[in-house]
């Protein structure tokens, strides 16, 4: 046998070996991958809700004459005075008690702020219209620094008798 034909016999082995190697290799095997799978999760969790001040006096003030002359509220809370506000509504009207008019002090024991309103009959009339003969609610909420979170509203109920004779708050 010439040099050709040895290699032409050897490179005919060669592919004959390469077809058995090929055909004795296992297939594939097939997967999933975890991505597809299906996952479940459960969790149980609370959310915060801004706490409500308390009122803890709401007092009226009448000249000797008997004539609405100011209401003084006052209510604790967690937060300081810019954690506060007082509004005031008289029918469909609602006014926002300025702050320089609220007063705070504290914190307390158990870090509880006292905020107090004097609202005379001056301010009073100037928010508000139709001041004699009449009911205001006072409402005083807490207010979420850097939220518009707000809590639900500490209200009393200020009425001033006609011509501003009498006035009580409950």
């Amino acid at each position: 046998m010439s040099a050709r034909g040895r290699r032409r016999m050897l490179g005919g082995v060669a592919g004959t070996l390469l077809l058995i190697g090929v055909g004795l290799t296992p297939p594939a095997q097939v997967t999933d991958a975890a991505f597809t799978d299906r996952e479940y999760s459960t969790a149980t969790f609370g959310a915060f809700t801004v706490p409500v001040p308390t009122i803890t006096s709401c007092t009226t003030v009448n000249n000797g004459l008997g004539i609405f002359q100011s209401v003084t509220l006052v209510w604790t809370s967690p937060y300081p005075a810019t954690g506060v506000s007082l509004t005031l509504t008289q029918g469909a009207t609602t006014a926002t008690v300025p702050a320089a008019n609220i007063t705070t002090t504290g914190p307390a024991a158990g870090g509880v702020y006292t905020h107090t309103a004097v609202l005379t009959q001056g301010l009073l009339a100037s928010l508000l219209t139709n001041l004699l003969g009449s009911t205001t609610t006072m409402t005083a909420r807490n207010l979420l620094v850097g939220t518009t979170w707000v809590s639900a509203g500490a209200t009393r109920q200020l009425a001033v008798g006609a011509l501003g004779v009498g006035s009580s708050c409950t």
